[in-house]
């Protein structure tokens, strides 16, 4: 997972949540942001963490959500001042 990535988790989460954060933004692969662009993944994991403002339960909500359609959670976070 990128640094900038692990940094935000860091910055965000206590220690006791940051395993689990980690674990549901791996949840999301390369299947679930149309394949190829690893930009796509980095961008989806990137809006996640934005919009869950440090809330674990937001992160599990956002995750199932982009594996659904990972361009909505982008969408969100870039309409988010």
């Amino acid at each position: 997972m990128d640094q900038i990535i692990i940094d935000i988790i860091d910055r965000d989460f206590d220690l006791a949540e940051k395993e689990l954060v980690i674990n549901e933004l791996l949840s999301i692969d390369l299947s679930h942001v149309m394949a190829a662009p690893e930009y796509n993944l980095k961008n989806t994991r990137l809006a996640i963490l934005k919009l869950a403002k440090g809330e674990l339960s937001e992160v599990i909500e956002l995750t199932k959500r982009a594996k659904i359609d990972f361009r909505d959670v982008i969408m969100w976070a870039m309409q988010e001042k």
